[in-house]
């Protein structure tokens, strides 16, 4: 009998703060179970002037996914500062260009300040293994 092992990246988010710039950087699976985190990020640092959600590294996003960087655009509007998502060309932009969002949110294939792409010495790291709860 043969099983078939799924290998997965495990979620993990990562957030570079630099004066008005925030960098949130997302991998893995983005849904129901992982949501939270992300949300939690941005709840954080939605005052920064810029905050750039950096989802390049994501392998799966649903719709709660979505309704999160909606929720993350309101809240940084509200706040005066500006979201920017990070799309890639991988699932997210090609569920983000199905659901027609590139009109609502801000998508870009590169970070807007390449100088301030994040190192490991400034990094918050905040992993979670699917499907468990800490």
């Amino acid at each position: 009998m043969a099983f078939c092992h799924e290998s997965y990246r495990p979620f993990e988010v990562t957030v570079q703060r630099d004066h008005e710039l925030a960098t949130i950087m997302v991998s893995g699976e983005l849904d129901l179970a992982t949501v939270p985190q992300l949300s939690a990020a941005v709840a954080e640092h939605h005052g920064a002037g810029l905050l750039v959600l950096d989802l390049t590294a994501v392998t799966f996003i649903d719709s709660t996914g979505v309704r999160v960087l909606i929720q993350a655009d309101r809240s940084c509007a509200r706040s005066g500062s500006r979201l920017v998502v990070l799309a890639g060309d991988g699932p997210v932009r090609r569920l983000l260009d199905l659901c027609k969002l590139d009109g609502r949110l801000a998508l870009v294939t590169e970070h807007p300040f390449p100088a301030a792409q994040p190192d490991a010495g400034a990094m918050t790291t905040r992993p979670m293994l699917k499907g468990l709860d800490g």
